[in-house]
């Protein structure tokens, strides 16, 4: 019984450093990202 719920808490652990994780990196990836467009625009190509 106690190897089962320190499973589960390993699990709800796991899963909560996880979102953590994600919660702090997405204002950083939509910097980069906007970052990115801003200094590297997409070639125009004329014809």
């Amino acid at each position: 019984m106690r190897n089962t719920l320190l499973a589960l808490l390993a699990v709800v652990v796991v899963m909560a450093a996880h979102a953590a994780y994600r919660l702090v990196s997405l204002p950083f990836r939509l910097l980069r990202s906007l970052f990115r467009n801003k200094v590297r625009p997409a070639p125009l190509t004329v014809r």
